[in-house]
């Protein structure tokens, strides 16, 4: 017997439970009828479609498998324990499940896991029973119930896809994974290449989806943004570029440049060309970046060979009427910027002459020494210290300055609260065995200093507070 099939088994004991019910054998129609019910025929049958298929009311079929059922409770199906034994040792199992065990002669090829779960009930027993692990029916496929967050895995890369603009088998797995559920990087590799819309590039995976348009991928975006301001760039160019808006937003997942490659060769929206990117239409950085942003990259557009030094951009910006802090935060991080040499910004993909890099690097430099640096500290009237001092490019730009030994020796290691015009609006952290104090940027936004300003620090040493005050030349005095 254990050499026939698992639905010839059911089938038979259709057959015996219908005959003892009714004391006479089934027609066709009824084993046709019994089959499409318990699941034998393909996926278990409603009512009303077993009724269909014989011409007979839903109500008479119900009639006649509540006779039949009693007559399978305990019954024996010698093939049901090694259908679950094959599905769980194969587990995720794509629907229907009968394609997989056919081969071997244990089912027929149409059996699905919904069918398999009614007839185990319907003969008393469970996957539980037979193998010692449940199986359950999940998004079409028949998995071991430990492995059901496996199934979420095309959620999660499309997630991915959309935070990242590309992920791993590996990424998926941690995300999905606890500690007492590692999950097998097997499975999710195996759900995820039944999926048609999942692409692949070597080890790394997207999920297309056309549909919901370009804002549905970061990498995407990103691309775009950076090839509005300068078109075509390398994969090369585009992946740091990436590297810094990744950093900025604090994201871990970043495609190699090859991976990428791959991406924008087949993505709808670029065009790859040995390996030169470029958007498969003309794009306006106005459109795609924004009026505010667009203003810098003009900015940067109207200076030879598109780069400048730190200070002068910032004055340019200024002018322009762009935050102090937002042209900051877009030196470090915009995908679209680049540093060309130190104290060098430019728009990617600009090709600068090294030698102009130099020439501005240097004017820079001799600028910023002949800046100011006068500092000095007092007592104010009501007791508290402070130090007064010039305001210099390096300042604006680190956000670190250095106390003199006598404030600095006070808070050594510690962190002050620093106001301005009443509100807080930094906190400013102090090293342990330097002079060094940073954590200023907040404060510089605030305060809208430029070099050339001086800042008085007024320090209240029990509380920890500091005040600032700008000014100009009446300080020193």
């Amino acid at each position: 017997m254990t050499s026939r099939r698992l639905e010839d088994e059911v089938e038979s004991l259709l057959v015996e439970a219908y005959t003892t019910a009714f004391n006479r054998q089934p027609s066709d129609d009824w084993r046709r009828a019994m089959a499409m019910r318990v699941g034998t025929a393909g996926d278990v049958s409603t009512l009303d479609e077993a009724g269909a298929e014989i011409g007979v009311t839903r109500e008479r079929v119900r009639q006649v498998m509540a006779r039949i059922e009693p007559e399978l409770k305990g019954a024996t199906v010698h093939r049901a324990k090694d259908v679950a034994e094959a599905l769980a040792a194969r587990s995720p199992v794509p629907e229907p499940i009968g394609r997989r065990l056919a081969r071997s002669g244990k089912t027929r090829p149409t059996l699905t896991g919904k069918a398999f779960l009614n007839i185990l009930k319907l003969i008393g027993t469970s996957p539980i029973e037979l193998v010692g692990v449940d199986l359950v029916c999940v998004d079409d496929w028949f998995v071991e119930e430990s492995e059901v967050a496996v199934m979420k895995a095309f959620s999660t890369a499309k997630k991915h896809t959309s935070s990242y603009g590309m992920t791993t088998v590996e990424e998926i797995r941690q995300a999905l994974a606890t500690p007492g559920n590692p999950l097998d990087p097997t499975d999710i590799r195996r759900v995820l290449t039944r999926e048609p819309s999942v692409r692949w590039a070597g080890e790394w995976l997207w999920v297309e989806k056309d549909q919901d348009g370009t804002h549905a991928n970061r990498l995407v975006n990103t691309a775009r943004s950076i090839l509005s301001v300068n078109s075509p760039q390398t994969v090369f160019s585009i992946h740091e570029g990436a590297r810094r808006l990744w950093k900025f937003r604090g994201l871990d997942i970043l495609p190699p440049t090859e991976a990428m490659r791959i991406f924008f060769d087949e993505s709808p929206y670029f065009v790859v060309e040995g390996e030169l990117v470029r958007p498969i239409k003309p794009l306006d950085y106005r459109e795609v970046l924004g009026s505010t942003t667009a203003t810098m990259v003009d900015v940067l557009k109207g200076s030879p060979y598109q780069v400048m030094d730190r200070l002068s951009l910032a004055e340019a910006c200024s002018d322009a009427g762009i935050p102090k802090g937002t042209y900051g935060i877009w030196t470090t991080y915009a995908e679209w910027m680049e540093r060309f040499g130190s104290n060098v910004w430019g728009l990617r993909g600009s090709s600068p002459h090294p030698g102009a890099v130099e020439a501005i690097r240097t004017a820079a430099k001799a600028r910023q020494k002949a800046e100011p640096r006068r500092k000095s500290w007092s007592w104010a009237p009501d007791g508290r210290i402070a130090q007064t001092m010039d305001v210099t490019t390096s300042f604006l730009s680190s956000g670190v300055l250095s106390f003199v030994p006598e404030i600095q020796g006070l808070f050594a290691g510690q962190s002050l609260a620093i106001s301005y015009e009443g509100k807080q609006v930094a906190t400013a952290k102090l090293g342990d065995d330097h002079s060094f104090c940073w954590g200023w940027h907040p404060a510089i936004a605030a305060m809208g200093v430029n070099p050339g300003d001086v800042l008085r620090i007024t320090v209240d040493v029990g509380a920890k507070r500091a005040e600032l005050q700008v000014g100009g030349q009446e300080f020193w005095n």
